[in-house]
């Protein structure tokens, strides 16, 4: 090699460096076996679509610059002047592309592709109302919808007109109702096509029910001797005793008698869950003290 060494050592290095930036050759332009060069097919992912869209193109495209042929294999769709027309029906459509080469290029690889056709856009419609419900303080509310719409429909319970927070869903929940939940509700329904409401229903939320158990006191009752009364309400409410009749008198639930019958009553009056139990009586029969 002419010139110096450090002139052939720089030419050296710049074509090395040629060599490596050169860039690859693609493999469609690489000659097959046959003498043909390969090709490739570039068909990008089709977006789903609508039942009512117009018809519309797929580009599809080879390396080799030679037309692309589509087929479609299945769904609601057919190919009408090189365009897609779909029938009406939703489903899922798949397409083949295909070009099958000449003299100059092999036949490219079939490249598969696949979309789905949603059903036409329609306002929603409720085809199952929400029922008017009773309910007791503390206990669940449950109400529900069906509804029909295309895209789904959004939805919104309102409880007296106004909006509920948080109950977008088919069903209203309420685990454990309280009075204040007793009122007039409906649900609206909303998507592009329009927006629907129920029909609205009323809620009651009443008081529980509620009874009392007056347990007689054991042993002898003797006239002057205290007694200590014991009953429970089933709401767990606390009970109060009334004298009805007799010579008896109370102090809580601490029963003093003179000799003779004492009708003691137990009462539990309710609260804003409750309802007023059903009174209990117990009449008490005192003996005389000893001596007397």
């Amino acid at each position: 090699m002419p010139g110096t060494p450090r002139t052939r050592a720089r030419l050296a290095l710049l074509l090395a460096l040629a060599a490596f930036s050169a860039p690859a050759a693609r493999a469609s332009d690489e000659p097959a076996q046959d003498g043909r060069r390969r090709q490739d097919i570039a068909f990008a992912e089709i977006p789903a679509h609508s039942a009512a869209d117009a018809p519309f193109a797929v580009p599809a495209t080879a390396t080799s610059g030679l037309p692309v042929e589509l087929r479609i294999i299945s769904g609601p769709a057919v190919l009408d002047q090189g365009k897609f027309r779909l029938t009406g029906e939703p489903g899922l459509v798949i397409v083949r592309a295909s070009q099958p080469g000449n003299a100059a290029f092999q036949p490219a690889r079939d490249a598969e592709r696949a979309f789905t056709v949603r059903p036409r856009p329609s306002a929603p419609a409720f085809t199952s109302q929400p029922a008017a419900a009773d309910a007791t303080v503390g206990g669940p509310i449950l109400m529900s919808v069906e509804v029909s719409g295309e895209p789904a429909p959004s939805l919104q319970w309102r409880k007296d007109g106004s909006p509920i927070d948080g109950a977008t869903g088919r069903a209203l929940e309420i685990a454990q109702a309280a009075a204040s939940d007793a009122g007039s509700y409906d649900v609206t329904a909303s998507n592009p096509s329009g927006t629907a409401a129920s029909q609205r229903v009323t809620v009651m939320v009443g008081r529980r029910s509620q009874f009392v158990s007056f347990q007689a006191p054991g042993g002898p009752l003797v006239a002057g001797q205290p007694v200590t009364l014991s009953a429970s309400a089933s709401s767990g409410l606390p009970v109060r005793f009334e004298v009805s009749s007799g010579p008896g008198f109370l102090t809580g639930a601490t029963l003093t008698a003179q000799a003779g019958a004492v009708v003691v009553r137990a009462v539990q009056p309710g609260d804003s869950g409750y309802d007023a139990a059903s009174p209990v009586t117990q009449t008490l029969i005192f003996s005389p003290a000893p001596g007397r």
